[in-house]
């Protein structure tokens, strides 16, 4: 049964939020989770601590999907680009965050109940693994066991118990279980400067056309799929998305003219049609060609 007496006791301070759906929540045995679909407005932030941990997972995002995350120590903080980030902070640990342009933000919040969890594993926990932050790291596993559980919580008809049970135990033993340490995860490497001023460049200059991965990677001497890891890491996302921000950055201009028609600018900026370039547009600025251009006329 669910421990009913567990409660994250977390506090907030935000401001430039507003709520988009009703929030989605459920007790579960070893943890809470909390489902957030909510608006955020340019340089939205927020101060949070809780008594107890929590992984906090992006979901999806329409704009722009930048923010920052702030922990004790770090000055500049930790920008993310891309959508699915995953975080742990740990419990009574403080931590900032600020939305860098206007966007529609869902995002799934688990907090842990330690006890009941160790109670249920049959062991303790790794002390140092619960007091580690790890913000903005990215496991296959745990991201789609993350979007399972939010699924089940966003639906009307909610699945059986064992089912979500079943969900959260891999995913709290995935997330809690310790590296070996032979097993340290490995620093990816960034590129370097004028590599990656000359591929963005390239990506900008070309980007109404199909653009191949092997073409970047020989303009910067790197094997292909090192220059996919780098250029990722560098910028927060891979290279097709850097080219499809720059389509709309191109379609942008050519919405200004109010006389062309947007079959016109889906054609132009290398979209099979308008329809498609409303689809892409709609998921990097949060609204559609034809409202941004009435919106930038008004």
């Amino acid at each position: 049964m669910p421990n009913k007496t567990f409660h994250p006791q977390m506090t907030s301070k935000i401001e430039g939020f507003s709520l988009l759906e009703e929030l989605r929540f459920r007790r579960w045995n070893t943890v809470i989770t909390d489902l957030w679909h909510v608006a955020c407005d340019d340089r939205a932030r927020g101060n949070y601590v809780s008594q107890a941990p929590r992984l906090v997972a992006i979901l999806d995002c329409s704009g722009q999907s930048k923010f920052r995350v702030n922990v004790p120590g770090e000055t500049s903080g930790t920008e993310h680009h891309e959508q699915g980030c995953l975080s742990y902070i740990p419990a009574g640990m403080e931590i900032s965050s600020e939305v860098l342009e206007k966007c529609r933000l869902r995002h799934l919040d688990i907090h842990l109940d330690i006890a009941s969890l160790e109670a249920h594993l049959g062991q303790e926990i790794d002390r140092a693994v619960l007091e580690t932050p790890r913000i903005g790291f990215c496991d296959p596993r745990i991201r789609s066991l993350v979007h399972m559980i939010a699924d089940d919580l966003a639906s009307d008809i909610p699945s059986p118990e064992l089912y979500g049970e079943s969900l959260v135990t891999a995913l709290t033993s995935a997330l809690l279980t310790p590296l070996p340490e032979n097993d340290t995860p490995r620093k990816r490497g960034k590129l370097a400067p004028h590599h990656l001023r000359k591929s963005v460049d390239y990506i900008e200059q070309n980007c109404g056309r199909v653009i191949r991965l092997d073409e970047l990677a020989e303009l910067t001497g790197l094997s292909q799929s090192y220059f996919c890891s780098a250029f990722r890491e560098t910028t927060g996302m891979p290279p097709h998305q850097w080219q499809m921000k720059a389509r709309i950055e191109r379609a942008k201009s050519m919405l200004r003219d109010a006389a062309t028609p947007l079959a016109s600018v889906a054609a132009h900026v290398g979209f099979a049609d308008q329809a498609h370039l409303t689809r892409v547009f709609r998921r990097i600025t949060g609204t559609t060609p034809g409202v941004w251009r009435r919106e930038q006329a008004a």
